[in-house]
């Protein structure tokens, strides 16, 4: 059977039909959907050739009804279907999707099934390229074969396209930047797109951590907000978009957020009964106050759902642009290295951790500060932030930033926090590292002072020196320990104690002997007064709490030194030499000789030359050496260290080696810098 339609060859010739295969495969796709298909399957067979023989879209949808026919296809330029496609909202789709097939095939057949009275009945119709004033159809008959809903439309005589432009490859993104969003808002529907048995993901072009639906009741109305955000760019505007219950869409309106200077693409969709009694408006209409809005309610309704809708947005973006903001960080500090340096020590972490915090919420509330400044802009303007922040004028970090860019309101009131916030975080992760040193003091005065019955150097006093280098000054808290001269060190004990070479066993006085002479070893870059670097080591030879600093320990710190001295291996100009030996008592023979360098203005040295140092420390010098260095900052916190020396100073606490052995395992395991 043939049925006429209402139009011309030349009419659709000049309807402005598409002539790009990809867009009219995307016509044929959405009328599946629109359908109500929930999965749709493109595919194509090829010749003996390897050309393409034909090509099929299939869907699950609804079918075109039999009855309904010359209402679907019965006109040309008349479509009962409203497109959803982000693309083509732009104009109106005005049933021409059909007759896109013109720009890549002859003829196409549509074998379609549909619901009739609890029965699914079937039928094929066919349009052809070269006469466009009628179809054909066949009668529609009950099915013996399907006992489901769908439509396959097969296309024939393929032209001006392989077999190479159907493939994954060649399709795919096409394909995703058409339908991912409607593939994501209806996710929970399981609706999926297959090209070639393969499923497309639209999470290649839908950024999933960002992209979220909320539901926002208002007064009596529901509204389901759907931010979805796109991982690269877009061409549209951003916009709004609002869909009644029938997901027809109502109205469009563009967002905000069209300023922004950062790659925020996103797109919202909002789907409400509310929007059923509004007439359809120009697709372009973004003042959505009039003509649509009867009564004064529905106005208020929609002027706090566009408020909702803006809060929505803002709040995502932050979250986006503080992520964003990790990543620019890391490219001032180690890619362009505008970032201020900041010394080795825990102040300088500190205080760099400071300006990270308040330059990352900078960049989160308003981008546009950092946005196209050239290095040394950014250079300037960082140090500048870190020099307030270092100081009393922290507070007018706000009123410099304002002068650069005008803040909002409420970009001011952030901010305001924001540098409060900074501050008290600050403050706490200061008082938290000088807890965790004074734990550490703590403990080490009681193994000390204590349980010296119970302590050796080796399994007790130097695992924990160890890791806190800090306790021989500010300056070394960041040494490490170096294995090569620990090692050659070692090596040097043995011939301290008569062994013709390393490997051979000592005695058990030597070894007995041996197991006194702990020492640790580490080295730090410095630079030096005529501005060149060279590498400073520190030897901290530590005893036994009830072993005295005497001249026999003396001594063996000379030797060592000495051993240095001569070894090609650590001889360098380059290199300065620290000896550091603590214990808990110095006899006096070794007290007299401070006096012969008292004019260095060194606690503790007892001997100076070249590139050599020599330090005799009671654990009395190191624990007061602490407290000055750090006083000046626990009188302005008011830090309370008793109540730390309470912890450890219980009288019930019994005094054993199982003792020692878990305060050391506690002072080892506090991270204290």
């Amino acid at each position: 059977m043939k049925m006429p339609l209402s139009v011309k060859n030349q009419s659709v010739e000049t309807s402005g039909l598409t002539k790009d295969y990809r867009e009219a495969i995307c016509e044929f796709v959405w009328n599946g959907y629109e359908a109500n298909a929930t999965e749709i399957r493109i595919s194509h067979s090829l010749n003996n050739l390897y050309g393409i023989d034909t090509i099929t879209i299939s869907d699950n949808g609804d079918g075109i009804n039999y009855e309904t026919l010359s209402d679907t296809f019965g006109a040309f330029l008349a479509s009962q279907k409203n497109s959803l496609s982000l693309k083509v909202k732009s104009k109106a789709n005005k049933g021409k999707g059909r007759f896109s097939f013109c720009a890549f095939s002859s003829h196409a057949d549509w074998h379609t099934r549909y619901l009739d009275n609890d029965k699914i009945k079937e039928y094929t119709i066919t349009l052809s390229n070269e006469n466009k004033e009628s179809l054909e159809y066949e009668e529609a008959q009950v099915s013996d074969t399907y006992n489901t809903t769908g439509t396959t439309v097969t296309f024939y005589n393929i032209f001006n396209i392989n077999s190479g432009s159907l493939s994954v490859e060649a399709l795919e993104d096409f394909l995703l930047s058409e339908f991912a969003w409607y593939l994501y808002l209806n996710k929970h529907k399981n609706i999926k797109l297959f090209l070639n048995d393969y499923e497309l993901d639209y999470k290649k072009h839908i950024n999933s951590e960002f992209s979220q639906t909320i539901t926002k009741p208002i007064g009596e109305e529901v509204f389901e907000i759907s931010l979805i955000v796109w991982n690269e760019k877009i061409k549209e505007k951003f916009r709004s978009y609002y869909f009644d219950s029938q997901n027809t869409i109502k109205g469009i309106d563009t967002t905000s957020f069209n300023r922004n200077t950062v790659d925020f693409n996103h797109s919202v969709f909002i789907q409400s009964k509310f929007f059923d009694k509004w007439e359809k408006v120009s697709l372009f209409d973004t003042n959505l106050q009039t003509g649509l809005l009867e009564t004064e309610e529905d106005q208020k309704t929609i002027k706090q759902l566009k408020t909702e809708v803006q809060h929505f947005i803002g709040n995502k973006l932050n979250l986006y642009m503080s992520s964003k903001a990790d990543e620019e960080i890391d490219k001032m500090i180690n890619t362009r290295q505008t970032f201020p340096k900041f010394t080795n020590d825990d102040y300088g972490e500190l205080r760099k951790k400071d300006l990270v915090r308040v330059t990352k919420e900078i960049y989160r509330i308003e981008p546009r500060i950092f946005y196209k400044l050239k290095d040394v802009q950014e250079k300037s303007l960082l140090a500048f932030l870190n020099l307030l922040l270092s100081s009393e004028e922290r507070e007018n970090v706000l009123t410099v930033i304002d002068e650069i860019i005008q803040l909002t309101t409420e970009q001011r009131a952030q901010f305001a926090d924001i540098l409060k916030k900074t501050k008290l975080e600050n403050i706490i992760d200061t008082i938290a590292f000088i807890e965790n040193r004074y734990r550490i003091i703590e403990v080490l005065k009681q193994i000390i002072y204590d349980l010296d019955k119970f302590a050796n150097e080796r399994n007790h006093i130097q695992k924990i020196i160890e890791q806190n280098y800090w306790l021989f000054g500010e300056q070394y808290h960041l040494v490490s320990a170096d294995k090569t001269m620990h090692r050659a060190l070692e090596q040097y004990n043995y011939l301290l104690y008569g062994a013709k070479d390393a490997t051979e066993p000592l005695s058990k006085e030597a070894e007995a002997d041996r197991r006194i002479d702990i020492f640790l070893c580490g080295a730090r870059k410095v630079e030096n007064s005529f501005g060149n670097f060279i590498e400073e080591n520190i030897v901290v030879e530590l005893k036994a709490p009830r072993v005295p600093l005497s001249k026999d320990v003396l001594r063996q710190v000379e030797d060592y030194m000495d051993f240095i001295r001569s070894n090609p291996q650590f001889n360098s100009q380059q290199r300065r030499w620290k000896f550091i030996a603590v214990c808990k008592e110095i006899d006096d023979k070794v007290k007299t000789q401070y006096n012969a360098f008292k004019d260095k203005g060194k606690p503790g040295l007892i001997y100076q030359s070249d590139l050599y140092e020599i330090y005799a420390l009671t654990w009395d010098d190191v624990f007061t050496g602490f407290n000055l260095r750090h006083s000046f900052m626990l009188d302005k916190l008011n830090y309370d260290r008793s109540i730390l020396m309470d912890e450890y100073k219980n009288d019930s606490v019994e005094k054993s080696r199982e003792t020692v052995d878990s305060f050391t395992k506690l002072a080892t395991s506090c991270n204290a810098g």
